[in-house]
């Protein structure tokens, strides 16, 4: 049971208790975790309404962790009222004793694991990086590209976004769709059901996709994902049920790619990544329970509460 006197952990003590760095590892290792079985989590439940959706799932990170419960909704009409469009409660149970532990601030668990996850599969599947296209400059948007900024360094960043008043140091920004196929390295990052990516990247691009996270929403396209050589999300059975692009991809049997492939399988050097600079790849993340259960054991393991 959740007693009065449970702990809630804010925004700012998550934010100062973690790095990119170290949570880059932290996810990293709960992948590869996960697909040697060492890592556990039940189905994740979500129901669409319109636009929206609801979601909710369990989760451990490791055999003798803390489980997590974490549920949430998806609104992003919340995108024009300045409220993040997902928006989360995490509630961490005691291993020994089955009561809550902790709550931890859901925006900011999502947002770290969310980001940090995107830019482990960027480092690891990426061609160098000079030019970076982000497309959607919402909350998750920005927080992705202030991130690859200190990751890659990069000569150039550019924002795509309908509002071009939303503005970071340093990122370009514009309406133009079409400047993020100039760039080695595309994070999409929109609410949008509809794909903003139409049609074949160039040679050698790396495009990961965290909006397409449910049966109805393509950011990307099926004729663009049929010519892409390889993809990859945070979990193969997951992505092929509940990501709308790669869902309605794999009913197309003229792409060039056979299967999703799972990128904790690449982390445990059980998969091949990236085999040459011409590829075009992908990387389509649902969001999975055990990157807030890693997240969980790390603020636990860090953090006094």
């Amino acid at each position: 049971m959740a007693l009065a006197q449970t702990p809630f952990v804010s925004a700012e003590q998550i934010n100062a208790l973690c790095s990119y760095e170290q949570i880059i590892e932290n996810q990293r290792q709960v992948f590869k975790n996960f697909y040697l079985n060492e890592a556990v989590m039940g189905p994740r439940a979500i129901l669409s309404q319109g636009e929206n959706a609801q979601f909710s799932y369990i989760a451990r990170a490791s055999k003798d962790g803390p489980t997590i419960v974490k549920f949430g909704t998806v609104v992003p009409s919340n995108a024009g009222r300045d409220i993040p469009v997902v928006q989360t409660t995490v509630s961490v149970i005691d291993a020994i004793t089955g009561s809550v532990k902790l709550f931890l601030d859901g925006e900011a668990v999502t947002k770290w694991r969310t980001v940090c996850a995107s830019m482990a599969a960027a480092k690891e599947l990426a061609n160098p990086v000079k030019k970076i296209a982000v497309i959607g400059m919402g909350h998750q948007g920005t927080a992705h590209a202030i991130a690859a900024k200190h990751i890659f360094k990069p000569e150039q960043i550019i924002g795509i976004d309908k509002d071009v008043k939303k503005n970071e140091s340093g990122i370009d920004l514009t309406q133009d769709i079409k400047a993020a196929y100039g760039c080695d390295l595309i994070f999409i990052c929109t609410n949008s059901q509809d794909p903003v990516i139409n049609s074949a990247l160039n040679s050698g691009s790396t495009c990961i996709s965290i909006g397409s996270f449910a049966p109805n929403r393509l950011e990307v396209s099926v004729e663009a994902l049929s010519k892409a050589d390889k993809v990859f999300g945070d979990d193969s059975k997951t992505i092929s049920e509940q990501s709308g692009s790669v869902v309605k991809t794999l009913e197309n049997t003229k792409r060039n790619w056979d299967q999703a492939q799972s990128i904790g399988g690449v982390y445990a050097q059980k998969l091949i990544g990236r085999e040459n600079k011409e590829q075009v790849i992908y990387y389509f993340s649902v969001g999975l329970g055990i990157q807030d259960a890693a997240l969980a054991e790390f603020i636990l393991a860090n953090g006094k509460f």
